[in-house]
């Protein structure tokens, strides 16, 4: 028999465990997971070392585009890079044919010839034997099978793609000055020279829009638009004529300081530009937010808005949403933005919601301060949310622009060929 002045004991331990086990129920037991597939290997050795941890990928279809930087030597890369000779078949009809055979991307282009007696071609040959450009490997992923599918000598700075086949990738080459842009209309699989020596001052250019022969292009305090498919370039709005038409919207640190680029640009579904002053990691409170129409460079509106902006992303069918926490009390919310209209997706109340990953059949976000409970995905744009077994994210580590995953490179095996999974729900 259990003493009598024992027993509240035993049934408040008891109710707090049935409280514990639902609750273990509903938030971590009932979570779906995440499933390794079959590891494979890649066909190519890759030149060594291989910076992994800035892989980039696009969309391209129902495929996968991606291109990874190394800094190793590839000869018949840098022969064609520098000579403009390639081999054979490599160029039919201005355009190259990526694909099993590898080509290099640069056959595409004659480096212009060198005037030993121009300073500033000096100068930017002393920079390059002191900072040499490496080796980009395009690769393609169809049904999950990842190969090399193109090579390059330079560095991609970006590469996206839009629905209806045409990507755009800008790279940075030797010899050339500013970026070289290279298009395709088949989601890759032949590629031409668009222009080079354009979007000058966009160090980091990021591709935040593509309307068919339109392309935006988010540079250095800058937002670049070409209407004739990378030909040509103008710049629609700069930093400082944000700032002339309201100081008021922009934070005092952005008046301060006119050597950063205080502003994140974003394209939504209605065709409507918008600028961001603070950062993704709080450390300014407010935001201000600039809405533009994305053809002119018209300022729609302006305003400030407490509380930060931790994450923006486009979703399914180009919808932008972004993850916003508001000051004391604080509260996470996840927003759909659209023609300046912000729809609550996701209220979290004061749990943190952080990580947000967005893809055209995909949103993610991880609920929680970090406590490895659980991350949450919806199929639907938001509608509805399915709770998943946490994953690390790592370096080697990217979501599947094109389904519902990630995919994780390994390290090479004792052949020399790397390996990788997907991870899907």
């Amino acid at each position: 028999m259990v003493p009598v002045w024992i027993r509240p004991w035993v049934l408040t331990a008891l109710l707090c465990y049935a409280v514990f086990g639902f609750y273990w129920y509903l938030f971590v037991g009932y979570a779906d997971g995440w499933h390794n597939q079959p590891k494979q290997h890649l066909a190519t050795k890759l030149a060594e070392p291989v910076d992994w941890s800035e892989l980039k990928t696009a969309a391209a279809g129902e495929d996968v585009l991606l291109s990874v930087a190394s800094t190793g030597r590839d000869g018949e890369v840098e022969a064609c890079a520098r000579e403009g000779r390639c081999p054979d078949g490599c160029q039919a009809g201005g355009r190259v044919a990526t694909g099993d055979a590898r080509p290099v991307l640069n056959c595409l282009l004659s480096t212009p010839e060198a005037d030993p007696n121009d300073p500033e071609q000096q100068v930017e040959r002393m920079l390059r034997q002191r900072d040499p450009l490496g080796l980009s490997y395009l690769l393609r992923s169809t049904d999950g099978r990842l190969a090399v599918v193109a090579r390059l000598q330079g560095d991609v700075k970006n590469l996206q793609c839009g629905p209806n086949g045409v990507c755009y990738l800008i790279a940075e080459l030797p010899g050339i000055a500013n970026r070289t842009v290279f298009v395709s209309n088949d989601f890759g699989h032949h590629w031409r020279v668009a222009a080079r020596n354009v979007l000058e001052k966009a160090y980091v250019p990021k591709i935040i829009g593509i309307d068919d022969q339109r392309v935006w292009v988010d540079g250095f305090q800058s937002i670049y638009l070409s209407e004739d498919s990378g030909r040509h370039w103008r710049i629609l709005a700069t930093d400082d004529r944000l700032r002339e038409y309201d100081a008021s919207v922009v934070g005092k640190e952005s008046h301060s300081d006119r050597t950063s680029d205080h502003f994140r640009w974003r394209l939504d579904d209605a065709g409507q530009l918008y600028a961001f002053t603070g950062d993704s990691y709080n450390t300014v409170s407010g935001v201000g937010i600039y809405r533009l129409n994305a053809r002119t460079g018209e300022i729609l509106s302006a305003a400030r808005r407490d509380g930060s902006l931790t994450r923006l992303e486009n979703g399914p069918g180009g919808q932008l949403f972004g993850l916003y926490r508001s000051p004391e009390p604080t509260r996470h919310t996840l927003y759909r933005l659209h023609q300046g209209q912000w729809s609550p997706v996701l209220t979290a109340g004061n749990a943190r919601l952080a990580s947000l990953y967005a893809s055209e059949n995909a949103l993610i976000v991880k609920k929680g301060r970090g406590d490895g409970r659980h991350i949450l995905l919806s199929r639907d744009g938001g509608q509805h949310w399915q709770a998943m077994d946490d994953i690390y994210i790592e370096g080697r580590m990217s979501l599947d622009p094109a389904e519902i995953g990630w995919l994780r490179m390994g390290y090479r095996n004792i052949e020399g060929y790397y390996g990788y999974h997907w991870v899907r729900p």
